[in-house]
């Protein structure tokens, strides 16, 4: 098969991906790579192999389908696909309201009903599931991951790494640090160090973590 898009991983992200691309019209030519389901048809798409059979595939187009359980899998993967100079796309729901003055970078996901407001910026290879905003001003860093429902408020600064649990809302001009995570609910008032997990109402630390995948 020419697979001119490829996903990796055909789990619960990569099929979410798979979807928004068909009911975009983007079907034709996609393909997953799995490593558990290599020769098997996810939901009508075929896995061609493992995921690093990728570089059979000199001409497609990728983008990284790994869940929240694979978050350092994915940047690893990300920084070897970018150092050979591979191409990614985005996925974004049609009818996602996406303000002209923002900035999207490319490897992303947009599931549905999500709003990307004034000058907000999306770095690459994030995830925002279904219903996640981000207001005008705010920036997501590379690879972070905003669950459903998420809201984050105007001026927000996520850096690089960032998993921001279900319906978790970050008030204005928060900086959460590199490889933060925030609990589902949390309403994060102040600074998030990196590394840090905070959770609750309002968010308070569980742990710092030495690790800031």
């Amino acid at each position: 098969m020419n697979a001119k898009r490829i996903i990796f991983g055909a789990g619960g992200t990569g099929r979410t991906i798979a979807g928004v691309l068909q009911r975009a019209g983007l079907g034709s030519d996609l393909a997953f790579l799995d490593d558990a389901l290599a020769g098997a048809v996810v939901n009508g798409i075929p896995v061609l192999g493992a995921v690093l059979d990728y570089e059979r595939y000199e001409d497609a187009e990728f983008i990284i389908g790994f869940g929240t359980s694979y978050r350092r899998e994915r940047q690893e993967l990300w920084h070897r696909l970018r150092e050979q100079k591979c191409g990614f796309f985005n996925a974004v729901f049609p009818g996602t309201y996406i303000d002209p003055t923002s900035v999207l970078g490319t490897g992303n996901l947009i599931a549905a009903n999500c709003a990307i407001l004034p000058n907000a910026r999306i770095g690459d290879d994030c995830v925002m599931c279904v219903a996640a905003t981000v207001d005008h001003d705010s920036q997501v860093g590379d690879h972070s991951y905003l669950s459903p429902g998420v809201n984050l408020a105007g001026g927000v600064v996520l850096e690089s790494g960032v998993f921001v649990g279900t319906n978790a809302t970050i008030l204005p001009t928060v900086r959460v640090g590199m490889g933060a995570v925030i609990g589902a609910g949390a309403v994060v008032t102040k600074p998030v160090l990196p590394g840090q997990t905070v959770a609750g109402v309002p968010a308070r630390t569980i742990e710092t973590s030495r690790n800031k995948a």
